[in-house]
């Protein structure tokens, strides 16, 4: 090929039209690299944990590092219904005016309908993997002597127990599983836990009388039916205290009162011991041991008598100053032995009475005594014993005696009949059948039609 022969002129122009190339190209080139610019520096999540139906706000911030303004577009990706499958954009977020080295944020939120693994992602940068499940258990705050912990859930069944583990904790007393049921699909439940008395709420008072280890606060939003709990408490713990291992008691609270439950050893850890008791209301439950203190607030006392025996009778009256119901049990003692006992519940913050009693077939002075409390003392004089044999009934100190001397009448006679006293009446009876003899010996005598005396009538 002969090589071409350009004139000066020619060649001026074609060296300009390289040169107008050249800029050209150089321009985009700047104009793509002023869009490049931007870049997305970070993008995270705001929990890697949540349950079914609960908002999680995804991040991002963009950079620009060119030296050009302008404007960017979030994409707030995740990926399918699980874990794995592919990508979808479920928002988008244009923000405008991003000068050179400056920086911008945005957030979007999202929620999952289904448990399952999902990963989230500002544009192509990842920003966390999130774990959605049914039901959970977390915490929301924690000092060295108090742990809230949030309980929610959505989309379980409403008839059946939900299970939670509760976040491990080396506190002296701790949840470790909470396995409640709310005739609810969905429900929001607050659990605190107290090792320190002075911390605990107003409402919550810690009781006296009592060795307690610790108290979990219970709080519902929503129903609730019942809750099993298993709650850990330190060995050391209790080595430290005067109960045994066996004593320990979960206890529900009841307006002042603290009820004892059903209490089991479920399991023995490291170091610590798990007990098990199923809480049946929204409200506190004390972990130890509570005890009542029961005191007698007075007495009163008396006597009956009846036939050959005298009747004692001692009245107490039982007042319990403890938080938890107690059982009170009484001898009672007459002339220092032991004659009776009997046995009562006395309520919490409340009182209770008892009434023993004891026969005794002998007069004399008898002391009476409850326990070790002294009651007072009865004479019983042996002249209410004979008042009471003569008339059959109880003698208060003199009465009518029926019959007198050394025969009175029989028990089962009755001391009157229609208003007439009874040895009057049969005194009358058998002076009227006398009477009435004599007239028909008269009447026999004068059978001989005369009235005059027989013939062979001789008086002497």
């Amino acid at each position: 090929m002969q090589p071409t022969d350009w004139s000066p002129t020619e060649r001026g122009h074609r060296v300009l039209a390289f040169g107008l190339v050249v800029l050209l190209l150089g321009s985009m080139a700047s104009v793509a690299a002023a869009n490049s610019a931007f870049g997305v520096r970070k993008a995270e999540v705001s929990a890697t944990t949540a349950t079914v139906g609960e908002n999680i706000t995804v991040t991002g911030e963009v950079v620009n590092v060119g030296d050009q303004g302008g404007g960017f577009t979030f994409e707030f990706k995740r990926n399918g219904t699980r874990y794995g499958t592919r990508w979808t954009t479920f928002e988008s977020q244009r923000v405008q005016g991003i000068g050179p080295d400056e920086r911008r944020t945005a957030n979007a939120t999202i929620q999952f309908d289904e448990p399952g693994t999902y990963a989230l992602r500002v544009n192509d940068r990842k920003a966390g993997v999130v774990t959605v499940v049914a039901s959970r258990a977390r915490v929301a705050s924690e000092t060295d002597t108090q742990r809230r912990l949030d309980v929610k859930a959505s989309g379980v069944s409403a008839s059946e127990s939900v299970d939670l583990d509760i976040p491990p904790s080396n506190r002296s007393v701790a949840l470790q599983r909470w396995s409640t049921t709310t005739g609810q699909s969905s429900f929001q439940q607050y659990l605190t836990e107290y090792t320190n008395a002075s911390e605990t709420p107003e409402n919550v008072s810690w009781p006296a009388q009592a060795t307690l280890f610790g108290v979990v606060d219970f709080e519902s939003e929503d129903g609730f039916e019942s809750s099993t709990m298993r709650i850990g408490v330190s060995d050391a713990v209790i080595a430290n205290s005067a109960l045994a291992r066996d004593e320990v008691t979960v206890y529900e609270r009841d307006g002042a009162a603290w009820e004892p439950l059903s209490t089991s050893v479920a399991a023995d850890g490291a170091n610590r011991t798990v007990y098990e008791a199923t809480a049946t209301r929204g409200t506190s439950y004390a972990v130890g041991r509570i005890d009542p203190s029961i005191s007698v607030e007075n007495t009163s006392y008396g006597s009956s008598v009846r036939g050959n025996s005298a009747q004692l009778s001692v009245n107490v009256r039982l007042r319990n100053h403890g938080a938890v119901a107690g059982t009170y049990r009484g001898e009672m003692r007459v002339n220092g032995e032991t004659v009776n006992t009997t046995t009562v519940t006395v309520p919490a913050n409340g009182t209770a009475d008892a009434t023993i009693s004891h026969s005794v077939t002998e007069p004399g002075q008898y002391r009476l005594a409850v326990n070790e409390t002294s009651v007072g003392s009865v004479f019983i004089p042996s002249e209410q014993f004979d008042d009471a044999q003569q008339t059959g009934t109880a003698a208060t100190g003199g009465g009518p005696i029926v019959g007198g001397g050394d025969d009175p009448l029989p028990d089962a006679v009755p001391a009157t009949v229609l208003g007439v006293n009874t040895v009057y009446l049969v005194g009358g009876l058998v002076i009227a059948l006398g009477a009435f003899v004599v007239i028909l010996l008269l009447l026999r005598g004068g059978g001989d039609g005369g009235g005059g005396r027989p013939d062979d009538f001789d008086p002497w």
